[in-house]
Parts: structure tokens; sequence; C-alpha cells
């Protein structure tokens, strides 16, 4: 498995785990969309980006990540932004 595809597989977890139960499913795929389908409100993306500061040991506060959050829809967009603010992390740090 490439190193990518262990961290989407790693977001995918972390986006399962903040999945409220009533929104439970099988398989969470990258189309999905976050709110309408997995019940992941701003709170829920909030808690996400916390987690990865929490597993991956880095700090989003000197990260402009506003504007990202608000555009996030799908699952997909929530990979995308995680390597964007891993991206910056690193290079912040």
């Amino acid at each position: 498995m490439e190193p990518d595809e262990k961290f989407d597989e790693k977001i995918l977890s972390l986006i399962a785990e903040a999945v409220p139960k009533k929104y439970k499913k099988a398989g969470i795929t990258k189309d999905m969309r976050l709110l309408a389908d997995l019940g992941i409100d701003s709170l829920g993306l909030a808690a996400l980006v916390f987690r990865l500061e929490e597993i991956y040991g880095i700090s989003v506060d000197d990260i402009d990540f506003g504007a990202g959050l608000s555009q996030m829809r799908t699952v997909g967009d929530a990979i995308d932004m995680s390597r964007k603010l891993m991206k910056q992390a690193k290079t912040a740090n």
C-alpha cells in the first residue's frame, strides 16, 4: 500500500469514528456527502482536524483552514483538506 493510500485509509477511519450512530454505514466512499449522507456537521469537521493534530503531532494553530472547512462537502474533500493541512503543518514547523 502506498503512503497516500495509508493516509487516505486513516482519514476514512477517522471520518467513520465521527459519524453519528444513526448514520453509521457499512462502507464509506469518497463521494459520500459529509452532512447529508454521514451526518457530520461543522463541529464534526473541527473534531476531525483536532484528531489529525493529536494523531500526527502537528499544530494547526498557525494554519488558515477556515475557508477550506466551509468548502468540504464530501469525504473526498475531507481527505484532500487533510492532506493540505498535513503539508502546511510540515512546512510551518
